[in-house]
């Protein structure tokens, strides 16, 4: 059976990528710590917190996220898009939890649902990470999407059922910059987002061998959440 991601040519089935992140809120740099009792359900803003990356303390019932690990799996999402799991590992690259998703890849045109477990739910208002043909500098591009109907965190903001967020995109330069995998030539990305709740950003940086290799962005809460890509492999 033909798969939407058996055309894919960067985000091939089974091609895993892994990121080091980070929250950056009030210049404290936070990770977010799930709670992973077993067989104990936590209400949603009782089931993950924020701590100080230098300073981060044991707890029995709680484990911290280093490392997320995306995956592309065999099969289709709803049959509109490419598989794309999310494993949240601890500092010992353990699997804590997952969420799938979806990404599209159609020649060189990409887009990519951000992780949302969690305090990464925040991530629903941003821009996704895309990129589209020409890959010239000042190509532009726009995109609408709509968030689930959660309805956000008092931790950051809330609002009523689904909302819409219009996306504008720009090439704005090509560079080589250093990363975990090497110098890698990439187009970077600016991008804004629009919605009834608020303004958000994103600069993305893209490589056309290893994709998203590094992704700054500035939350709906003014705090800042970085990704970068620590190593990429086939499972």
């Amino acid at each position: 059976m033909k798969h939407l991601s058996d055309d894919n040519t960067v985000y091939k089935q089974y091609r895993q990528f892994y990121y080091k992140y980070y929250f950056l809120k009030e210049k404290d740099t936070l990770l977010v710590k799930l709670y992973t009792k077993p067989e104990h359900i936590a209400p949603f803003d009782l089931s993950w917190k924020l701590e100080r990356k230098s300073k981060l303390t044991f707890e029995q019932d709680y484990t911290a996220i280093h490392y997320l690990a995306m995956t592309v799996k065999a099969g289709d999402y709803f049959g509109k898009a490419s598989l794309l799991q999310y494993d949240y590992l601890s500092k010992e690259r353990r699997g804590m939890k997952h969420e799938q998703t979806g990404l599209v890849e159609v020649c060189s045109d990409i887009s990519i649902t951000p992780p949302t477990e969690g305090h990464f739910l925040i991530t629903e208002l941003n821009p996704h990470p895309e990129i589209r043909e020409p890959l010239v500098k000042d190509n532009t591009w726009y995109s609408t999407y709509t968030t689930s109907d959660v309805g956000g965190s008092d931790k950051w903001k809330t609002w009523q059922g689904a909302v819409e967020v219009s996306s504008s995109y720009r090439i704005r330069d090509i560079q080589t910059i250093k990363t975990n995998i090497g110098f890698l030539k990439c187009f970077i990305i600016d991008a804004n987002a629009q919605s009834s709740v608020g303004e958000t950003r994103l600069v993305a940086y893209y490589n056309e061998e290893y994709g998203f290799v590094k992704l700054n962005f500035t939350n709906i809460d003014g705090s800042y959440l970085v990704m970068d890509i620590n190593s990429v492999k086939k499972f």
